[in-house]
């Protein structure tokens, strides 16, 4: 028999087996680059779909490239904030139609400094995203403010703004949103909410570089943008962060504020050039940080569209799968960040499986993934209990206001605790950078679970 008759009949029986597999489920078969997936199950001792393949290493460095670059700023001994870092913040800025950019020493200083320079204060309200890591609040608890929170949409995994509408009131003067993930809030309408109760609005896209809604990139949409580019992120330098802003004299305030309070542009009138006129920090960018910056901008834009394009073809084969649903884009979302591949697990529609069960089984086949953040929400950590208990709070805010148990409740974000349920993140730095092939392999590896779950079971 000839070789290509060989092939094409194995690839008919491929197909068939596969087919037969998902008829049983109920599933309307999906095929990019298919194989049996009827065979054993990887967790049950059968081959993984993925075999010894490996996913792209991240982060990614060109040492034949980048390695002179890098080897020049630190030969000229200059390493403190200069050129390097002010050339990455125009970059950066640019890339994204802002007027300025400024960078700090990582994200979390960068969302910290955009709300200590804002005008909130103690006593006041800022709408927050819940879905998020505690860092997002720090700055907002710094000053002395009162974080609420309003719950997401659970098929986009962000902030509702259905929700937000219903938590203002005359305290309310601020909004957090959080693109969580890398997928895009809903900002047009955030901002319409804002402008409509002249609220402040700081924008965590420490997840979400390049991610847009109309071509128009988050971090744009409010009165502040925040970025981290901290090693696991799609630009990552190891440490690092950016400020997004229009407001020139916000932007003045924040550069002085990052330089220990000394006179930038609008903030002037210094005694002598150490005079620091404003109370302020240390959180400057150096040189060497804003080389890799630099370095790893050539190829950012590129990589977003692969990513994009690997994230679309993902949403549209693993829809046909009743047990998981790729987390939506909202309505006007143009591009995600996809800095994690993020779907919402429906134990129901797959006979009953556990989550953990089908994460032990999708993770046996060579798929990285896990539940994202624990269930263990912002409003009932240890931390807020402490920061009640500070001075500051315990001087402005009653002692029903600051009654731990009371705040929780108040706070309560149902389809928050249900997507810390049945949430899927499947991550690895440089996974979404893979070939379709490596794609096919994660929509195969869950036909397998599919046609497999009574084993499982």
């Amino acid at each position: 028999m000839k070789s290509n008759e060989i092939s094409r009949r194995r690839f008919i029986g491929t197909l068939a087996a596969a087919t037969t597999g998902v008829a049983v489920s109920g599933i309307t078969p999906v095929f990019g680059n298919s194989r049996d997936t009827s065979d054993k199950l990887a967790l049950l001792g059968g081959i993984p779909v993925r075999g010894n393949k490996k996913w792209q290493t991240w982060p990614q460095w060109d040492a034949e490239k980048f390695n002179p670059k890098m080897n020049e700023v630190m030969g000229n001994r200059v390493w403190s904030r200069s050129r390097k870092v002010a050339e990455f913040e125009k970059k950066w800025a640019e890339m994204h139609g802002s007027k300025h950019c400024l960078t700090t020493v990582n994200g979390t200083n960068a969302l910290s400094a955009a709300w200590m320079q804002s005008n909130i204060g103690p006593g006041d309200e800022v709408i927050c995203s819940p879905y998020t890591f505690s860092a997002s609040i720090f700055g907002i608890l710094y000053k002395g403010a009162m974080p609420v929170f309003a719950d997401i949409d659970p098929e986009t995994f962000q902030i509702d703004p259905k929700q937000i509408r219903k938590k203002i009131t005359p305290r309310t003067k601020g909004i957090l949103p959080v693109h969580i993930c890398g997928y895009p809030s809903d900002m047009p309408e955030i901002m319409k909410i804002a402008k409509e109760h002249n609220l402040f609005v700081v924008e965590d896209a420490c997840q979400a570089h390049l991610a847009e809604i109309g071509g128009k990139r988050v971090g744009t949409f409010g009165n502040a943008g925040c970025f981290s580019f901290q090693a696991s992120k799609n630009l990552p330098i190891g440490e690092g962060g950016g400020i997004l802003t229009d407001d020139t004299e916000y932007f003045d305030r924040l550069y002085s504020y990052h330089n220990f309070g000394y006179a930038s542009g609008s903030v002037s009138g210094q005694i002598s050039s150490i005079s620091a006129l404003i109370l302020a920090n240390k959180i400057r960018m150096a040189e060497y940080q804003a080389v890799i910056g630099l370095c790893q901008l050539e190829k950012l834009e590129e990589q977003h569209k692969i990513r994009n394009e690997n994230g679309a073809y993902l949403n549209e084969k693993l829809a046909a799968y009743p047990g998981i649903t790729p987390v939506k884009l909202h309505k006007g979302a143009t591009a995600a960040s996809y800095y994690i591949y993020s779907m919402v697990y429906n134990q129901d529609k797959l006979d009953g499986l556990p989550r953990q069960r089908f994460i032990e089984a999708l993770s046996a086949e060579g798929v990285p993934v896990g539940t994202g953040y624990p269930n263990d929400p912002l409003y009932g950590q240890p931390m807020m209990r402490e920061v009640f208990k500070s001075e500051i709070y315990q001087k402005v805010y009653t002692a029903d206001e600051l009654d731990f148990e009371k705040y929780k409740q108040k706070n309560h974000c149902p389809s928050l605790i249900k997507t810390y349920g049945s949430a899927l993140w499947i991550w690895n730095g440089g996974l979404m950078l893979g070939t379709k092939s490596d794609m096919d392999d994660i929509i195969n590896a869950v036909d397998k679970i599919h046609n497999n779950v009574a084993k499982l079971k």
